[in-house]
């Protein structure tokens, strides 16, 4: 199946052209050695390569269900996307291999649930996986060609790169919430939280600016606290919404 072949791609740790790139790294003979800085440069640069291709694919896969579903199967997709991006853009900010081993984990976790709630919208929309292929293969194909010509240009390698995801995603949240309220849904509750979650962009700067050693990972899962009860509060908004129309609209039936 296309989808076994795209979940392959979507795990496989790095490109050939990258792997080779560092094939003459010699190997780690002690136990601090693998957090000699220039390997842990080499792991950066691995893994922000990684998190470009992907966050290209799902790219790809975001911009098919939103041609298939007309917007309306892909925003749990921007969700994990965003998961994914926060975890990746992390990783200039790590100073051990420990540390960045914990953050491709995520990462990989992201990857299953993006892989798993495409699915389930290419089921719900009649989804054909060639068109997929074909829309992934377009977003994967401009990024090789920008790592290529400009490596050092990704904006993941930029121990700003988590700044710029938690900014990139309060705007989603806000134009998310801006559109609700034009639709007449009750966002007082979702209102809070965001409000809760644009507060922690002032402790997010402190790590960025002043290099915090180990700061990162605690605040990351503080902030994806927030934003799982986010998602849960506008889930549950859209749900009351819906109930509302349909009893108004039985009611003026009667």
């Amino acid at each position: 199946m296309v989808w076994l072949v795209l979940c392959l791609a979507i795990l496989s740790p790095v490109a050939s052209a990258v792997v080779d790139k560092y094939s003459d790294i010699p190997p780690s003979t002690g136990p601090l050695d693998k957090d000699n800085p220039e390997l842990l440069s080499v792991l950066k640069t691995h893994t922000a390569y990684v998190g470009m291709m992907q966050q290209a694919r799902m790219n790809g896969v975001i911009g098919y269900i939103d041609r298939i579903s007309n917007g309306a199967g892909s925003t749990n997709l921007r969700w994990i996307q965003d998961d994914y991006l926060a975890a990746v853009s992390t990783v200039p900010l790590l100073y051990t291999s420990d540390e960045i081993t914990i953050a491709r984990e995520e990462m990989r976790a992201q990857s299953i649930r993006f892989l798993d709630e495409t699915n389930i919208q290419m089921a719900a929309f009649n989804g054909k996986e060639a068109e997929l292929r074909a829309s992934t293969n377009e977003t994967e194909a401009d990024a090789e060609t920008t790592f290529v010509s400009m490596p050092d240009s990704v904006w993941l390698i930029k121990g700003s790169a988590r700044l710029a995801a938690f900014n990139t995603s309060a705007e989603k949240r806000a134009a998310l919430l801006l559109t609700l309220t034009r639709k007449g849904v009750d966002i007082s509750g979702a209102l809070v939280l965001s409000d809760q979650i644009d507060a922690k962009r002032t402790e997010l700067e402190a790590v960025v600016v002043k290099h915090h050693d180990g700061a990162i990972l605690s605040l990351n899962s503080g902030i994806a606290r927030l934003n799982s009860q986010f998602r849960s509060t506008v889930d549950e908004a859209l749900k009351n919404h819906e109930i509302q129309l349909n009893t108004a609209a039985m009611l003026a039936m009667k």
